[in-house]
């Protein structure tokens, strides 16, 4: 479903933009310091997976986490491939962790059940794993106006955005996959653009562009964009589109009994 090859350049022309401060994965770090702050439990040894610009290491090291590992997908790096295996695929040589944090990378995997047994295997005994999903109320301003432009110019709807994740599914999965103390929790993100191209860069930067592989999608021309334009402008209240991000934070620990 995911064409790898196109992620990988996304996530390197993001590593390559000017950082803001106002992304998903930078509100993430912060509610998952929180959580981990919260625990009783001291942690020696993390794993970040999508970290930018060592964003999340340093907010761990400021905090007394100073062994961190970090894996990505970021073309450059190809000898690390943890997001890239295949089902018959296994990981090895990366170590066992007793913090596992997983940035919105994961909600572009073709199979997330299984990356999520590769991390449990990644945790040590009493490890926390942290990560997140896209809900079903992500990106409903932006969904609503592609497929309005689409209805008018050719009378049918393109699968152009990720499919998202029910709260009570993940923590099904989690559970079914043997983790304990599952708790997830909503976080909705309100931002505010006043133009198109700002919005367009924002997504850009935070790697939230369509990567899927369905040849049947209409081509985006120079009327698609502009129709897509006419629509963002007609909806702005005071002068700004607002665009909600709702992601799904989890926390979950590997315990043997």
């Amino acid at each position: 479903m995911i064409d790898k090859r196109r992620y990988a350049l996304a996530r390197e022309r993001s590593n390559n933009m000017l950082d803001r401060d106002d992304t998903i994965d930078k509100f993430l770090t912060d509610r998952f310091i929180e959580i981990i702050l919260e625990q009783k439990k001291v942690f020696h040894n993390a794993l970040i997976i999508g970290d930018k610009n060592n964003f999340t290491e340093n907010k761990l090291n400021s905090i007394g986490i100073k062994n961190v590992t970090h894996v990505d997908i970021l073309k450059k790096d190809t000898s690390i491939n943890f997001y890239l295996l295949n089902d018959d695929e296994k990981i090895s040589d990366i170590g066992t962790y007793d913090l596992i944090i997983s940035l919105s990378l994961i909600n572009f995997l073709d199979d997330i059940p299984s990356f999520l047994k590769q991390a449990k295997n990644l945790l040590s005994n009493d490890g926390l794993i942290l990560l997140n999903f896209f809900s079903e109320n992500s990106l409903l301003e932006l969904k609503e106006m592609f497929s309005s432009v689409e209805s008018e110019l050719y009378n049918g709807i393109s699968q152009r955005f990720m499919p998202v994740v029910d709260i009570r599914d993940i923590g099904d999965l989690m559970n079914n996959l043997g983790f304990s103390d599952t708790v997830v929790s909503r976080e909705n993100l309100k931002y505010f653009y006043p133009n198109f191209k700002d919005i367009l860069r924002h997504l850009r930067l935070m790697s939230c562009t369509n990567f899927l592989k369905v040849k049947q999608n209409k081509y985006i021309n120079k009327i698609f964009m502009n129709k897509l334009i006419t629509y963002f402008d007609k909806r702005k209240i005071n002068n700004f589109f607002e665009l909600n991000i709702e992601v799904l934070i989890i926390n979950s620990w590997k315990k043997i009994n």
